[in-house]
């Protein structure tokens, strides 16, 4: 059997409290990320595309809208602009593509088509008590990471692919549980024998703290990272000018929140770039490698839009491989960066 490698790479959100706040605050008090005017409540969904943030919240009311604004997707609500020093996320928005499709490890034209078809890390309608709107980095307050705060499974886990107008070409669910794939990750019991063997699967592999090659992919120059939120106050500083100039004083009020963050959670007068609290998080980069093994009578059910792969026939009973990276978290933009590959078993029709 052939395989087929579908890679991808974009921006994601994430508008998640972080610690010292409980995972479920809403409005962040301690933790270095906080909803600011103009925004809805923190909410800790993975976001994989621009679309599905503004079919869920809507565009920005006028009052909070930057008429001034480069970023793709500026006008969404909960959508922040970056400074322009960070010009690829300003160019490219939030949204995971496919970026490279190869067979047996060679390029395949035939599935060129594939190219700029959007990625998502989906939510999952068949899980009853779930309080998301989608996918979250889940760890129970450590629970599932032994005592490691950055160590987070992503649950639930359903892998997709969409064409440009949203037709979808792939999907398929992967539990944590095999055995018991409809239970949240508090309802698997701990004093079970096969506990550590369920989690640890879907949990990262490797940790990088200082990845230069995260920091290049998102087109930033590591030997400046000590610059990156330092550029960022300088440009938030300019805003609130501006926004004052034009009469906009709410969205003033906006940007100087966020110029508050930045200022105090950066510590950027720190010794190190692993002391400043919000800056550690940008190179931070996670390596996740597991299956996707949902079968037939797992809800979702495995999907492959069959015509659109025209003389391959996708195996959808063999576990699908997949590697991704996480990282490059910016709690300002509450947004990070992912790279990956799907691996396809594949065979001739």
């Amino acid at each position: 059997m052939s395989q087929l490698d579908i890679s991808f790479e974009g921006f994601w959100q994430c508008r998640l409290a972080t610690d010292p706040d409980p995972s479920d605050e809403q409005r962040g008090v301690s933790g270095f990320t906080y909803s600011v005017a103009g925004e809805t409540l923190l909410e800790p969904s993975i976001w994989s595309q621009a679309r599905d943030i503004e079919n869920a919240y809507g565009p920005k009311d006028p009052e909070f809208t930057d008429p001034l604004a480069k970023n793709t997707g500026s006008h969404i609500k909960n959508i922040r602009e970056a400074s322009p020093d960070h010009k690829l996320y300003n160019e490219r928005g939030i949204g995971l593509t496919v970026t490279e499709v190869s067979l047996n490890g060679q390029p395949y034209e035939p599935l060129n088509k594939l190219l700029g078809a959007l990625v998502r890390f989906e939510g999952r309608k068949e899980q009853s008590g779930w309080p998301w709107r989608g996918p979250i980095f889940e760890g129970r307050n450590q629970i599932t990471s032994d005592g490691d705060p950055d160590r987070f499974t992503i649950n639930p886990f359903v892998f997709a692919i969409y064409d440009t107008n949203d037709n979808a070409i792939l999907r398929r669910f992967d539990p944590l549980d095999f055995e018991k794939p409809n239970k949240q990750l508090f309802e698997i019991n701990p004093t079970e024998s096969n506990f550590d063997a369920i989690l640890e699967r879907r949990l990262p592999k490797q940790r990088f703290a200082l990845s230069n090659e995260l920091l290049e992919q998102m087109g930033l120059d590591p030997a400046e990272l000590d610059q990156y939120f330092i550029r960022r106050e300088n440009w938030l500083r300019s805003k609130i000018l501006e926004a004052e100039a034009n009469g906009q004083d709410a969205l003033a009020e906006g940007f100087r929140s966020r110029l508050f963050g930045v200022d105090f959670f950066t510590q950027s007068t720190g010794p190190t770039v692993l002391a400043n609290r919000l800056l550690s998080r940008i190179p931070l980069r996670q390596l996740y490698h597991h299956t996707i093994r949902g079968t037939r009578d797992m809800g979702p059910q495995p999907y492959v839009n069959e015509p659109y792969f025209d003389s391959l026939a996708i195996d959808i009973e063999t576990p699908w491989e997949i590697l991704y990276y996480m990282g490059g978290y910016d709690g300002d933009l509450m947004a990070g960066w992912s790279t990956g590959t799907l691996s396809l078993p594949v065979k001739p029709k």
